[in-house]
């Protein structure tokens, strides 16, 4: 018997494209509880792993940025082109809300209250980057741990916070808060970042490729290769150990080529480091398929011309 999992399902506000009416996410939200249904498309991440069971809460992003409301799960993903009827009877004859894929929902709570996301952010793990949060809600479904998922739902007490991380997994603090900086300029400077090769931000639909859900983990940043049409993850060392970080990117990887590739692409996977040392270079030497890169961070003082 597989293990429940949980789920957190984000809605945002969107322009049809066909007529450029705008749909707000609070209706969005509202019209799929009404519905017992949640549409998803074909390349939405997780899709294929939701389950009949499977309990979901909803975020409803910016400008709002809260959770709103949770469900269990009454199906797995559903082929909606299987059901043309059903389809259509759910689109209430509008083309945004023509779903291919979508599930069906069951015992819906909507909270009178929602709860802001900002006020949770602190105690929740599966959110590395607490200063720049917002990008973990990209892609429409992202698996939360039961940890996470109580955290929200059931609310936090002052004194509770994230599950504590070892020692064996993090190196250094500070170097963990620089690469939380050096995640958001690499997202604002990526066609003038030299990776070795030509890379494109991995897109599906509202994702991007910065943290991109793979499983109940993120991926800083899951691309592909413009010349050969490879994935590529990037993964920012993060003051975590070499074994740590090696770790983590071989497992993100496997996800990939498991989840996400086709027979004939290749997964590759690039590390950036502030620096290597030996246990890095060392976990890396036997790997052909994953690399290493090193940063610098210039800081320069120049004249003011008054």
């Amino acid at each position: 018997m597989e293990s429940l999992s949980y789920w957190i399902f984000v809605v945002t506000t969107h322009k049809d494209k066909s007529d450029g009416e705008v749909f707000s996410g609070d209706d969005i939200f509202q019209q799929r509880m009404k519905d017992g249904f949640w549409g998803l498309g074909k390349n939405t991440p997780n899709r294929t792993s939701l389950r009949k069971g499977d309990q979901v809460v909803f975020y409803i992003g910016n400008p709002r940025m809260v959770f709103a409301g949770t469900a269990i799960l009454a199906s797995a993903a559903l082929d909606m082109s299987e059901n043309p009827q059903e389809q259509y009877k759910l689109s209430h004859g509008k083309s945004f809300y023509r779903a291919d894929y979508g599930v069906r929902l069951e015992t819906i709570q909507v909270w009178d209250t929602p709860k802001s996301a900002k006020e949770l952010v602190p105690h929740l793990n599966f959110i590395q980057n607490k200063e720049f949060w917002g990008t973990y809600f990209q892609g429409g479904v992202r698996q939360a741990s039961e940890h996470d998922y109580l955290a929200i739902v059931k609310g936090v007490s002052t004194s509770s916070g994230p599950e504590p991380q070892t020692t064996e997994d993090i190196e250094s603090a500070s170097q963990f808060a620089l690469e939380t900086h050096l995640e958001e300029f690499m997202d604002h400077n990526w066609g003038h970042i030299d990776f070795g090769r030509r890379l494109a931000r991995y897109q599906t639909g509202e994702q991007d490729g910065r943290q991109f859900p793979a499983g109940p983990w993120s991926i800083d940043f899951l691309c592909t290769d413009k010349d050969n049409g490879d994935f590529v993850v990037v993964e920012l060392k993060r003051g975590k150990t070499g074994d740590s970080t090696v770790g983590q990117i071989l497992r993100y990887m496997g996800w990939v080529r498991e989840n996400l590739a086709r027979g004939d692409q290749k997964v590759r996977g690039i590390i950036v480091a502030k620096d290597v040392d030996e246990g890095l270079r060392y976990a890396v030497l036997d790997l052909g398929n994953v690399s290493l890169l090193t940063y610098k961070v210039d800081f320069a003082l120049t004249p003011f011309s008054k």
